[in-house]
């Protein structure tokens, strides 16, 4: 969408407009990183627009990104994380289970939780999502993208937006981590800035932290810690409603 303002002599707040005065229409375009000199004296055949040049245009210039390896050792991480949340999950709902029935569960119910389901696959993959989603729109960094100091950002070097989160942790699942990431790897090695499918979709890039403009660091520690917390607590509360929908189907 193209944002046009209109100039006019004596602008101000509270002046009022001049009938005689002449207008100028005036072209915002960040998507072009150049500027056109402003015009010394205008006339009224004058019809172009000034393009101002690109608040980003720096960061756009020198960032890339991480290529496939150190990703997938993050995503590695994370799964080994995610593994040990279903255990925390399933250790608490047991518990729980046990205060309910009165310290003896019956024997039905131990052996049904020790069984696989679909139920639980999807619980396990819904966990996982929203433990990608939510770290990432808060730090840009899941643990394992935090022990291997990268970020998730927007293209132009901001903050990732938490659309952004979504639509790139859907790209994961389909297509790039499919046939054990091979999509993922194909379309990374062909893209300049070493982009899959989800951050083509999504505008994101992966990058080195130390490479980033200190605005987009996002306060360190502690913010990584909050997204953290929650995006475990989800994924915990998650696996046990999938217990719950399990044990009693």
């Amino acid at each position: 969408m193209e944002a046009f303002y209109r100039l006019r002599p004596g602008w101000g707040k509270g002046k009022s407009a001049d009938p005689s005065a002449i207008y100028y229409r005036v072209k915002f375009d960040p998507s072009v990183m150049r500027s056109t000199a402003f015009p010394a004296a205008f006339g009224s055949s004058f019809s172009g627009g000034l393009v101002l040049p690109s608040l980003n245009a720096h960061a756009e210039s020198t960032l890339s990104g991480l290529s496939f390896w150190p990703r997938a050792a993050a995503r590695g991480i994370d799964y080994v994380v995610q593994y040990l949340l279903g255990m925390i999950a399933g250790l608490i709902f047991g518990v729980l289970l046990g205060i309910a029935a009165g310290g003896r569960p019956p024997l039905w119910v131990l052996i049904r939780m020790s069984q696989m389901s679909f139920t639980l696959f999807l619980a396990g993959l819904f966990g996982g999502f929203a433990y990608h989603v939510i770290c990432v729109s808060i730090s840009g960094r899941t643990l394992g993208k935090f022990l291997l100091s990268m970020q998730v950002v927007q293209d132009d070097g901001s903050s990732c937006r938490a659309k952004s989160s979504i639509l790139r942790e859907l790209g994961y699942y389909v297509p790039d981590g499919l046939f054990f990431g091979i999509l993922g790897y194909i379309s990374m090695k062909n893209d300049s800035r070493r982009k899959r499918h989800g951050d083509d979709w999504a505008d994101t890039m992966v990058c080195k932290r130390a490479d980033l403009p200190a605005r987009t660091k996002q306060d360190g520690a502690t913010r990584f810690l909050l997204g953290f917390m929650i995006g475990s607590f989800a994924n915990i509360a998650i696996m046990m409603l999938g217990l719950l929908i399990h044990v009693n189907s």
